[in-house]
């Protein structure tokens, strides 16, 4: 039986890692902002930000990944660059100076190869490495 609550069609794990955020979308708006993630899809990214970003904003993103090395047991880095869109922000709107927000973002953009090295590091994360 369908979970009906359930509305992603991709796995969401927790995952800590570390990322690039650019506001603008196109990657080339100014300095990124490094932040950390809270969890990670195939679809879509949500993290912690101390800065309020209004749903509907473009961004443009350079995520961290760990991904299988050459040898058995190694591993190695994989930078991924997205644009996305966010979807949610809370608090929804913004607060006083010192408040943190949660922000998911969904992907409408991942650069060429970028979505099977997401899925290698999802699969990483769920084999418990």
């Amino acid at each position: 039986m369908a979970d009906h609550g359930e509305r992603r069609r991709s796995q969401r794990v927790d995952a800590s890692l570390r990322m690039q955020l650019y506001l603008g979308g196109d990657g080339t708006a100014g300095e990124a902002t490094e932040l950390e993630t809270i969890n990670l899809s195939t679809t879509g990214v949500y993290f912690r930000s101390d800065h309020f970003i209004a749903p509907m904003t473009k961004l443009a993103l350079g995520l961290e990944l760990t991904v299988p090395g050459a040898g058995e047991g190694e591993r190695d880095l994989a930078l991924v660059q997205c644009q996305g869109l966010v979807v949610r922000t809370i608090p929804e709107e913004q607060m006083a100076e010192g408040t943190e927000y949660e922000v998911a973002v969904f992907f409408t953009w991942v650069e060429p190869d970028g979505q099977s090295i997401l899925e290698e590091h999802i699969d990483l994360l769920l084999d418990g490495a």
